[in-house]
């Protein structure tokens, strides 16, 4: 066979030009059809949840908040983001406060933290139920803490370092004021109404092995030390005592006089050698140091005549004291030196700070 000629150029482009006209017509006619086909009928899925029906029973995981993770963030979805970290840094000063809710748009009672050195803040649970009272692990990973949440009625719960929940009390008896064991094993914890709540100590891990403490009176603030003693603030009529318990054995408690002043709100110091504590002088709360012992090395940190001070908690190398400062709906948590001094601010609203290593 012979070898065919290609046409000219110049004698083939009217064909071409009409060619290229028909191309562009079709895509024209192609691109309306497909702007004007109809939207996908599915709906699009809603952000999960935590659940509202009954509560899980203890030990049981529940979904973080539908609102955000630990640290407030949600993935792009919409669905709780899970944070990498612990749900707060280590060194911060864990807190709960009465802040507008972004959930809801209402005021709401959620847990904060607040790193000291920077006075930044960030927020650690969103729920419509109020959580309060946050105690950190010893290793920093998780967080308990007292709530409403999911029954309406007070429970332990804890914030798990992957932004999951674990409820440990499921119960109506007013569980509160959670405290960790050294090994971050156990906790210790308040049970019932007011002027008949005992300190009671169950399994960290799924509130089993439940062991009651105290009885007959009106214990609160428990405070579990390095030395592996529980203090606690005992009600005694108008007043209130600082007592310990021995957690192992099932000792007595045994009270401790606070050089015969009384005192509540008993936090012992990083080396279990110190107590800080709360008392009411002239009127006034204030707060004190005191050796173990609750006799010698007794100092006064706040001023007399401006505090009505509560809730120490002791840095993780036991140089100060973060307490609440003077106050009515909204209160400061303040900073002092251990050894006494100035004291600074370091955020306007917060209750029962929580200074974890």
């Amino acid at each position: 066979m012979t070898e065919q000629k290609n046409p000219s150029f110049w004698s083939s482009l009217p064909g071409l030009i009409t060619a290229v006209a028909g191309m562009v017509t079709a895509i024209a006619i192609l691109w309306t059809t497909l702007a004007n086909l109809p939207s996908s009928s599915s709906p699009t899925p809603s952000p999960s949840t935590e659940p509202t029906g009954a509560a899980p029973s203890a030990g049981a995981v529940a979904s973080p908040s539908a609102a955000g993770s630990a640290d407030g963030s949600t993935s792009p979805s919409g669905s709780p983001a899970k944070p990498t970290t612990a749900p707060a840094a280590a060194g911060s000063i864990l807190f709960f406060a009465l802040r507008l809710d972004p959930s809801t748009g209402k005021q709401n009672a959620d847990l904060f933290a607040i790193d000291p050195s920077t006075e930044v803040e960030r927020r650690v649970t969103t729920d419509a139920q109020p959580d309060s009272y946050p105690a950190r692990s010893p290793d920093g990973s998780r967080i308990a803490f007292d709530t409403k949440r999911s029954t309406g009625l007070r429970n332990i719960w804890v914030l798990e370092a992957d932004g999951s929940y674990t409820q440990l009390t499921n119960d109506a008896r007013a569980d509160a004021y959670a405290t960790w064991s050294p090994d971050g094993t156990r906790i210790a914890w308040a049970v019932g109404s007011t002027g008949s709540r005992e300190i009671w100590v169950m399994d960290a891990a799924d509130g089993g092995h439940r062991k009651r403490l105290t009885t007959g009176s009106d214990d609160l603030f428990p405070s579990w030390g390095s030395n592996d003693l529980i203090a606690f603030e005992r009600k005694a009529g108008t007043s209130s005592e600082v007592w310990v318990v021995n957690p192992a054995d099932g000792a007595a408690s045994a009270r401790i006089t606070l050089a015969d002043g009384g005192g509540g709100d008993p936090a012992w110091s990083p080396d279990g050698k110190r107590l800080a504590f709360a008392r009411r002088v002239g009127g006034i709360d204030q707060i004190f140091v005191v050796n173990a012992n609750g006799h010698s090395g007794r100092k006064q940190l706040t001023a007399a005549s401006a505090c009505t001070c509560t809730d120490p908690t002791w840095s993780p190398d036991g140089s100060q004291i973060a307490y609440v400062g003077p106050g009515r709906d909204v209160r400061p948590i303040l900073i002092v030196p251990a050894a006494g001094g100035s004291a600074r601010r370091v955020t306007t609203n917060g209750l029962a700070p929580d200074w974890g290593g």
